[in-house]
């Protein structure tokens, strides 16, 4: 278990971090490199081969995450995975962003070949799009793929990946020679990314705090969970990665410029600087040097804030973190009857209904899993992929019905029929596939446990 979830967070460092170096570079080179100077010209070509290695990684990890998603779905080994791809693919919602993020990638391919303007911005477009289908498949995927919170991650990772791949651009450029730009081309460049950083930490922070009352109940489930303890460790990376940002906008780039600024923010992070480590002031000529170890080390913050996110990502959130505990339900009072009055009572007490035994709600919902049942059903609250198949919702099941009934409704579906669409087939049998040969004993009733929880 421990190994999988290395894997899985391994693939996802790597797909955020190349996917933010893809937006990061292009809106370097879109909105941020001027034209004209030969050092310009030379971090251009760098950042193409960003962006074609970004792009390259990124069709990798997606191929690794259909194989992920896959044995999630199917259980077993690397052979049950393999082979449970097709309906991964064409039955689930999943797999239909899948193959709309592949397309995208593909066409981002292209697309980044070219070396036209209006190409590099198509390329970003598509970029844009790849970062979409992350939110879909994400936590924020669980309102549906029209909700607002799918809508406001977007905006998240959009502009953190505009800001934070943004640093790793010029970090690579940085350590591949800025110091032999001249102080007009740095100073226009950083100049320029500085003031978009500025808007894009701005967009960090409101989406970053709606997805965090979102997905957290209480402020409390910042240290009592692990996904809130994971969330407050990226927090502080990226507030220390905003410092920095704040050190360079107000103390390297006037330098760059020969402009001292006066405002209130330069003003503060002065006052800070000399606090903390008394005055100093660096000569002009070494402020390119000063600057390139300032993008390294931001360079470095961005990479473990991606680490933090992608462990983030696998982590369940408190709002449903009750799902990953066991959960035995209570053992239901039996009644006590002599055999004399059993058998005058026709061979069952009076008012008997079949009472299912306890089960592991989390064990249950690991069956839910396994089956796909998914694929048909709906249940509110829970990351699965939307429907692609006929099935009733399954939301509040077990306020509604005993656990007898389910029971049932799982070993023989056509005991009860309802009739209606989602219900029945063309023969008005039940459509319920047989699962008889599939489960143990403790499988199923881990399963009613699981339904009646919801």
């Amino acid at each position: 278990m421990a190994l999988e979830f290395a894997v899985t967070t391994l693939v996802r460092w790597v797909e955020l971090t190349a996917l933010a170096g893809l937006i990061g570079s292009l809106v370097i080179d879109l909105f941020v490199l001027s034209d004209g100077a030969a050092e310009v010209h030379a971090a251009r070509v760098q950042g193409r081969r960003v962006v074609l290695a970004c792009i390259a990684l990124l069709l990798a990890t997606t191929a690794a995450g259909l194989a992920i998603r896959a044995r999630t779905m199917a259980g077993g080994d690397l052979a049950a995975a393999v082979a449970a791809i097709p309906a991964v693919l064409l039955r689930t919602h999943f797999g239909t962003i899948w193959l709309l993020r592949s397309a995208a990638l593909v066409s981002a391919l292209g697309c980044a070949l070219g070396r036209s303007r209006p190409a590099r911005a198509l390329t970003l477009a598509l970029a844009l799009g790849v970062a979409l289908t992350t939110s879909l498949t994400g936590h924020a995927g669980d309102w549906g793929d029209l909700s607002a919170s799918a809508g406001v991650d977007w905006v998240h990772i959009a502009a953190g990946g505009a800001w934070a791949g943004g640093l790793l651009c010029l970090g690579f450029v940085a350590r591949a020679g800025i110091s032999a730009w001249s102080m007009a081309a740095l100073g226009v460049v950083i100049g320029r990314f500085s003031r978009l950083a500025g808007w894009c930490l701005l967009a960090v922070i409101v989406s970053g705090a709606y997805n965090a009352w979102m997905q957290l109940p209480q402020l409390s489930a910042l240290w009592t969970s692990a996904y809130g303890r994971v969330l407050a460790v990226k927090l502080l990376l990226v507030a220390g990665l905003a410092a920095w940002g704040a050190i360079n906008r107000y103390t390297i780039v006037p330098r760059l410029v020969s402009e001292r600024r006066a405002g209130p923010g330069a003003r503060c992070v002065r006052l800070a600087r000399l606090v903390a480590f008394g005055p100093s002031r660096v000569p002009r000529a070494d402020v390119p040097a000063r600057l390139r170890a300032y993008l390294l080390c931001e360079a470095g913050l961005v990479v473990a804030v991606f680490v933090s996110t992608a462990v983030l990502v696998d982590c369940t959130p408190p709002r449903h973190a009750g799902h990953d505990h066991p959960a035995m339900a209570a053992e239901p009072e039996g009644v006590r009857v002599s055999m004399e009055e059993l058998h005058r009572q026709g061979g069952v007490p009076q008012g008997w209904r079949f009472a299912a035994p306890a089960g592991d709600a989390a064990g249950g919902r690991e069956v839910f899993v396994r089956l796909a049942c998914f694929a048909c059903h709906r249940i509110a609250g829970e990351p699965f992929p939307a429907p692609s198949g006929p099935g009733p919702e399954l939301s509040g099941v077990g306020s509604h019905h005993p656990a007898g009934y389910l029971l049932e409704s799982i070993l023989n579906p056509n005991a009860v029929v309802v009739e209606g669409p989602g219900y029945t087939g063309p023969d008005n049998r039940s459509i319920m596939p047989d699962y008889r040969g599939q489960l143990s004993v403790s499988e199923l009733i881990d399963l009613v446990a699981y339904l009646k929880n919801r």
